[in-house]
């Protein structure tokens, strides 16, 4: 199906929900046609600690953003039960880790 969103001109897919979706399979299949997005779990956003939020981040960074075409953020929204201490740990991790080059 995401070959047929490609060939409509869909140029982005958000969320990238990691409980359905390999982040590093879809980077493979679709990097360098489809922009990927999210990937942050809201569960990990909302019940996690800051520490499990930057892994996730690293993680995702890791899969996602060798080549470009992937964006940090949350697995679907952000609903307002997420902590917000966990929103900003989101924010700065993938602001210290996700420059080029990588730094991981």
């Amino acid at each position: 199906m995401l070959d047929d969103l490609i060939a409509l001109g869909v140029n982005g897919l958000h969320p990238v929900e990691p409980k359905s979706m390999d982040l590093a399979e879809l980077k493979q299949r679709v990097g360098g046609r489809l922009a990927l997005l999210g990937h942050i779990e809201v569960d990990t956003l909302a019940r996690g600690t800051p520490e499990d939020v930057e892994r996730l981040v690293r993680t995702a960074l890791l899969k996602g953003a060798p080549g470009g075409g992937y964006a940090i953020g949350s697995s679907n929204s952000l609903p307002e039960y997420c902590k917000w201490e966990n929103y900003l740990t989101m924010l700065q991790a993938a602001d210290r880790w996700g420059r080029y080059p990588l730094t991981l």
